[in-house]
């Protein structure tokens, strides 16, 4: 089963994603992280099996809060990047922020992808609806043949 992995520091946040992946009907199964640290903490414990790391890398997709306490976006971005066991984890910013700096900043750091956080569950839902289409159901064939990660 495809995974959501949510970083985000603002548990409202997480409350709407969750409702968004339910009523969209997409088949994530959404996992959340509070911050950076603790985000970071279990991609460690991941890396010490090379066949699960692997499981999950072509399985997950991050949607990762650039603003947090103890460790931001930016640098979880900058270090699972620097980590060439990680490097290929699809991350997309997902942020309050409209800033160009901070969105030409997430690319320069290699996310996949820059997303505005929505002000509306609909708009969500269609977020959520869309990257599961692009990441996970490449010509209807989920997981198929076709390596989803070289977008």
């Amino acid at each position: 089963m495809a995974q959501l992995l949510v970083v985000d520091d603002d548990p409202e946040d997480l409350l709407l994603i969750t409702t968004a992946v339910k009523r969209s009907k997409i088949p994530f199964q959404v996992r959340s992280f509070r911050d950076g640290e603790e985000f970071m903490e279990a991609l460690d414990l991941l890396q010490s099996d090379e066949k699960e790391l692997e499981t999950f890398s072509s399985t997950c997709i991050v949607f990762l809060d650039l603003n947090m306490p103890k460790k931001d976006g930016r640098s979880c971005l900058r270090d699972i990047r620097r980590n060439s066991r990680l490097a290929s984890i699809p991350i997309i910013v997902f942020s309050t922020s409209e800033s160009g700096e901070d969105i030409t900043n997430s690319y320069e750091l290699g996310a996949n992808s820059y997303i505005c956080k929505p002000d509306d569950l609909a708009s969500l839902e269609k977020i959520i609806s869309e990257v599961y289409r692009y990441w996970f159901s490449l010509n209807g064939d989920p997981y198929g043949k076709a390596n989803i990660f070289q977008r």
